[in-house]
């Protein structure tokens, strides 16, 4: 039974000057958040605009992440969709190339009802063998209420995971790990900005972008050895950053290929159209604080990792 323990990063997606998917560039970025610590990879989520791919990219995405990974961690892919039918093939398909676990938004362009929720994870879980995570993207709200989680923890023995990207997650986190007995881990991402929250309220993992890994890496670990003073110190140098990239999904991305080319991970932070431009001014304020997450993270990287 996979558990997933520590920061496991979302890809975000080079792209070339045509705004096709630099291959190359993504597997020096997978390499980059094994050698830095990743208890696990994720993509293309959010994170790497999933919602500019089409489903060719999407799947190749897919492959190239189980193919440069070749085992060293688990590999999560995102195989949401508008459809229960296309979810299914597109998560079969992930099963069949090695994938570990399957992260799965429920459909967002319409709301639905929490039965019709739970029938759509129900049918997905009961297509696959591999352990199944639900995406709670609500980035402005509370998100599905923590029965469902629990409803379908109970029907499904491979339905293992829980990723809140919502509004004070921490006690529908707490209430998750509690009714689950932990069986349910609670993943956090929305760029790590409730990290802190997650800890204390028994989330296992975070979800942030992979550009500022090793700092992650280092809360965690604070945290975990009972430093946990020194943990919020750390993560309060990565707020300014978060608090200015959280304001747009897009700006979240681009700097995060910002801070990706400064660490000389990627080439170029190119975002696929249609996405945001900013003046001079909010340029000068962004270089400033990708600098200031360089530094930090150069400070973290120093720091032997685990064995």
């Amino acid at each position: 039974m996979l558990r997933l323990n520590g920061i496991t990063p979302v890809m975000a997606t080079p792209f070339r000057d045509d705004e096709s998917i630099d291959e190359a560039s993504l597997g020096k970025e997978i390499d980059f958040s094994i050698d830095h610590g990743a208890a696990a990879i994720c993509g293309p989520g959010f994170g790497a605009e999933f919602y500019k791919l089409s489903d060719p990219e999407r799947y190749r995405f897919a492959e190239v992440l189980v193919e440069k990974a070749r085992k060293r961690v688990p590999v999560i892919i995102s195989t949401g969709s508008g459809s229960v039918h296309n979810t299914i093939e597109f998560s079969k398909f992930a099963q069949q190339i090695g994938a570990d676990c399957l992260m799965v938004v429920p459909p967002q362009r319409v709301a639905l009802p929490a039965a019709e929720v739970i029938a759509f994870f129900s049918q997905l879980c009961e297509s696959v063998e591999i352990p199944i995570m639900l995406q709670d993207a609500d980035f402005t709200g509370a998100g599905l209420p923590a029965s469902i989680f629990l409803d379908l923890a109970n029907r499904h023995s491979n339905f293992l995971f829980a990723k809140l990207e919502v509004t004070l997650p921490g006690q529908k986190c707490a209430e998750i790990v509690r009714g689950t007995q932990g069986r349910l881990q609670v993943i956090y991402g929305l760029g790590g900005i409730a990290m802190l929250d997650g800890l204390t309220h028994g989330a296992s993992a975070m979800m942030p972008g992979t550009a500022a890994i090793d700092v992650y890496v280092r809360i965690y670990e604070l945290y975990q050895k009972g430093q946990k003073a020194e943990a919020k110190a750390l993560f309060y140098r990565l707020l300014p950053y978060l608090t200015f990239a959280l304001q747009h999904i897009e700006m979240g991305i681009w700097i995060e290929k910002r801070l990706l080319v400064r660490r000389g991970v990627i080439p170029n932070a190119r975002m696929r159209r249609p996405t945001i431009s900013v003046d001079n001014d909010y340029e000068k304020q962004i270089d400033q604080l990708v600098e200031e997450v360089y530094v930090v993270s150069r400070e973290c990287e120093t720091i032997p990792r685990r064995s």
